[in-house]
């Protein structure tokens, strides 16, 4: 009897031991800085990365075309929801956490998830719009096309 009791403080202990280190190994290990870790990319981040080179037209129109979704959205919901909406929009929430917590009905979603993919896809053709722009450098002359010059 004596012998199972110290088997099962055996395991016990030798378990405790191995969570309490294996605890201590996953806080010890390092975080992942994007800067320096390039393959752990995602789509946010080259999103943000195209944002922060935009101009202030483009800035201005993503702004617009936000401003649009929201007010398209609040046009959707109820009373509750819009209060609801319009707070979470001021505490700068992401869109698809606030969607998710107005318990929106079949018909809702449905019209909010085309009201998305519209706002998507008018980002993505500012974004696009910014990449046929011709550059500049850091004097201000545009940078040159890949064609030759003809005489």
């Amino acid at each position: 009897m004596s012998i199972n009791s110290i088997k099962r403080l055996s395991v016990f202990s030798t378990i405790f031991a191995f969570a309490t280190i294996l605890h201590g190994v996953v806080l010890a290990a390092p975080v992942p800085n994007p800067a320096t870790t390039p393959a752990l990319k995602t789509q946010t981040s080259s999103a943000s990365h195209q944002i922060s080179k935009l101009t202030n037209q483009q800035r201005l129109q993503i702004q617009i075309a936000r401003q649009q979704r929201d007010k398209d959205i609040e046009a959707l919901l109820n009373q509750s929801q819009t209060t609801k909406f319009k707070a979470a929009l001021q505490s700068r929430q992401r869109i698809r956490t606030v969607l998710t917590s107005l318990d929106l009905n079949q018909d809702q979603q449905k019209k909010v998830q085309s009201i998305l993919q519209a706002y998507n896809l008018q980002v993505k053709k500012i974004l696009s719009s910014q990449a046929s722009q011709p550059t500049s450098n850091s004097v201000g002359i545009t940078q040159p096309t890949s064609q030759p010059i003809t005489k």
